[in-house]
């Protein structure tokens, strides 16, 4: 009479289904498993993982995103870990004594080919004076900031166009505050030319995203 020798594969299955029926819990690794299944070590999953139960995020707690790298490892991205990845940055910039209210180019040294930064928000402290042009001393102004490539880095402009400061001899301060994107947490849709042909109003031709 021949025996027969089960696969080891099948008597590992075997032996954690009959753990899990005797103990409720199964552990790969450990002895001490804290839940239903827990595998001290590193996991490979082929397939599809589906959640059935997930508890929500209270106001009060930290949360973290998992992201897979390009070596298809799964990490995890947390914000409360100061030097650590994150999706975006919020930086304030305060500078400090430019040229009456006028900041042409400031170099930010923040690598354009890995992030993306915008201006959120900016603000000068200073009582600003329009010019004394007849009919132009009820005139307004709007900030202008805005951000630009030159060198590999980021750039940024600010001014009230068309005024001053109207005490020359003040030292003025710009506040700015940026959001910066890491290109590598963010999906780059690049330019679109769109041609207005000398019209006031124009559409895309397809949506960037539907």
């Amino acid at each position: 009479m021949k025996s027969y020798k089960a696969p080891a594969a099948i008597l590992f299955l075997l032996s954690l289904i009959v753990c899990g029926d005797i103990h409720s819990q199964v552990g790969i690794n450990t002895t001490n498993p804290r839940t239903t299944l827990e595998v001290a070590g590193d996991a490979l999953i082929s397939g599809t993982i589906e959640i059935g139960n997930y508890n929500a995020l209270s106001d009060d707690e930290d949360s973290t995103f998992l992201i897979q790298d390009n070596l298809d490892e799964i990490k995890s991205v947390d914000v409360s870990n100061p030097t650590g990845e994150a999706l975006a940055y919020v930086q304030e910039y305060i500078i400090t004594n430019p040229d009456e209210d006028w900041v042409f180019d400031f170099d930010t040294g923040v690598d354009a080919n890995d992030f993306v930064l915008i201006v959120i928000s900016s603000y000068f402290n200073l009582e600003l004076n329009t010019s004394s042009s007849s009919g132009a001393e009820d005139n307004a102004s709007l900030p202008y900031t805005a951000t630009f490539i030159k060198g590999g880095t980021w750039h940024i402009i600010a001014d009230y166009p068309m005024v001053a400061n109207l005490d020359p001899a003040e030292i003025g301060t710009w506040t700015l505050s940026t959001l910066i994107f890491s290109r590598d947490l963010s999906k780059q849709l690049g330019s679109i030319d769109i041609p207005m042909s000398n019209a006031t109003s124009g559409s895309a031709s397809s949506p960037i995203i539907n």
